[in-house]
């Protein structure tokens, strides 16, 4: 029993080291590939065959469908992609994972692996101290890769031989149940997967396990079918708190690969079978222990099988893409129908930011963005109610009043879920351009709260008046008028910023017009208190809302300013 738990346990680590390597690998490819993953997410049009295109060649670069799914469900959480869109993308992913397969077939069964994986890790670790910074992230590439491979090679060492029968025999009893042991082997690679959070790293263990002859070919198989559904998990954690359209996304993910294996089990023996046999050569149902006293042979015939299941990995992946490929708006209206719409209105949570982009910096900036904008709506329509209640001169408000208050906690739950994320994210490594922006984007959330804080106080001070059936009428009104239509503009101009575009120059000017009006309306309204007819309380509380719309402009122009000089 004790030798049996240690075999386990030393299995585990070879499979952690291959997942470190995967790990190193992947993160190191999307900091190397950087913002031209996000352009080639981006720029896809609707044509589906560009989303497959754009979705296989992402999958390749990263080495990783997860990654790629992951980016994607933020992406439409973002609205940068539709779920048309996206679902193009998502069948290009499926056939850019088969490739991980393949370099494991192809090179950890035919080739001496240590003989460049440890190399590998040498160049790659040596690299990594380079000053050039491109340098050293291909340096972390090489490493990942050499990680990678020496992982396999691990898993390789710590699987047991099989010459003992007996060491066989809970794979003999699983392989009783006719096609239910198709079954109980998908579901073993389906729960494999959904646990190490990684087909690539499953598949591998499945091709490793059925090389040394643990698994017979027909059940690895069915465990690569499982591994294709299990994958699916990573996607749909990711949607947790996003959008409905991003949790469509994932949603569309797990369908399409459940259809893709439901038409395999049935046709498994009669097409894909044959076809994998028909192009590639050898008998992958050979007997491992019977080839136990002759190493090479046994070598040869476990290249056999990696390649085959490799091959099989592919063709379903494949195939499923051309089978579904028509039916990209039926699978988007299924899960419409499942996923169902939100109700209008402001959402009480975030809408892009996600604690599972924190792997992925840029892409998690990005969305930091989003929610910048997302921010900015919600103060300007406070801006906007709470200058329609300072103006008012009827007592109906209440409505409007106490929804521009809701708004304001609402404000405070947004910034402060910006300011958790972003705080975890630059605990994170990255590099000082990044770190610059998270700092900005901090800044600048805080700054939009506060013009959110002073939109309400100018709703409690339009209250009291109405309480006391006073109101700002005539010139005050007009005066109102006239700097609230200059603050608006200012707040507009945020918006440009935060979109990419906008003149600071045009900001500026804005932001000169307002301290003038506030000036000329500050002295008139003084002059006015010196009347004894002059409604005092009216009066002050004109000052008072003259003071906070000047902050509010301030506030703004600060964001644009800060923007200007990083």
């Amino acid at each position: 029993m004790f030798d049996v738990l240690v075999q386990l346990l030393v299995l585990a680590g070879a499979l952690g080291v291959f997942l470190l390597g995967m790990k190193i690998m992947s993160e190191a490819l999307q900091k190397v590939a950087g913002a031209r993953l996000k352009q080639i997410l981006s720029r896809i049009t609707s044509n589906r065959f560009s989303g497959v295109i754009a979705g296989l060649m992402v999958t390749v670069v990263v080495q990783s469908s997860s990654a790629t799914t992951v980016m994607l469900v933020s992406f439409v959480n973002a609205e940068l992609l539709s779920l048309v869109q996206s679902v193009g993308v998502i069948y290009g992913a499926n056939m850019g994972t088969t490739v991980t397969a393949w370099l494991v077939a192809l090179l950890g069964f035919k080739v001496k692996i240590t003989a460049f994986a440890l190399p590998a890790v040498g160049i790659g670790m040596a690299m990594t101290f380079m000053k050039h910074r491109r340098t050293r992230q291909w340096g972390e590439v090489l490493t990942g890769f050499g990680v990678l491979f020496l992982g396999l090679y691990l898993l390789k060492q710590s699987v047991p031989g099989i010459e003992d029968s007996s060491q066989m025999e809970w794979v003999t009893h699983l392989t009783h149940y006719g096609f239910g042991s198709i079954l109980i082997f998908l579901m073993i690679g389906t729960v494999l997967t959904i646990i190490l959070q990684s087909s690539s790293a499953t598949t591998t263990l499945t091709l490793t396990l059925a090389a040394l002859g643990w698994i017979p070919y027909e059940y690895a198989a069915a465990m690569v079918l499982g591994e294709n559904v299990g994958t699916t998990a990573t996607a749909n954690l990711a949607a947790i708190g996003g959008s409905k359209n991003a949790k469509r996304a994932a949603a569309a993910h797990f369908f399409f690969n459940i259809f893709g294996v439901l038409w395999a089990l049935a046709l498994m023996r009669i097409y894909l079978f044959p076809v994998v046999d028909m192009l590639v050569p050898g008998d992958p149902t050979t007997d491992m222990s019977a080839l136990q006293d002759n190493a090479t042979s046994k070598l040869v015939a476990g290249g056999v099988i990696t390649t085959h299941l490799a091959m099989f990995h592919t063709l379903f992946n494949v195939t499923n893409t051309l089978v579904m490929l028509p039916f990209v708006h039926q699978l988007t209206g299924l899960v419409e129908r499942i996923v169902k719409s939100d109700v209008a209105g402001f959402e009480k949570h975030l809408r892009f930011l996600n604690i599972n982009l924190i792997n992925t910096p840029n892409l998690m900036i990005v969305q930091a963005q989003k929610e910048m904008q997302h921010l900015l709506e919600v103060v300007q329509t406070m801006f906007s109610d709470s200058m329609k209640i300072l103006q008012s001169s009827e007592n109906h408000m209440g409505h409007l009043v106490e929804e521009t208050l809701e708004r304001e906690t609402l404000t405070d739950e947004l910034e402060a879920g910006i300011h958790s994320h972003l705080s975890l994210l630059a605990g994170k490594t990255t590099s000082v351009e990044a770190s610059t922006e998270i700092a900005q984007l901090l800044e600048n959330a805080h700054r939009l709260e506060r013009m959110a804080d002073h939109c309400a106080v100018l709703v409690r001070i339009a209250s009291r008046n109405h309480d006391r059936s006073q109101y700002f009428e005539g010139e005050l009104s007009a005066g109102l008028g006239q700097i609230g239509d200059l603050v608006e503009k200012s707040m507009n101009h945020v918006g440009f910023y935060l979109a990419g575009t906008g003149s600071p120059q045009a900001a500026e000017e804005i932001e000169n017009e307002i301290d003038e009006v506030r000036r000329v309306l500050r002295a008139a309204s003084i002059q006015r208190l010196q009347d004894e007819e002059a409604n005092i309380k009216i009066g002050l509380a004109f000052l008072d809302v003259l003071s906070h719309l000047e902050e509010i402009g301030d506030l703004a122009i600060g964001i644009i300013r800060r923007a200007e000089s990083a």
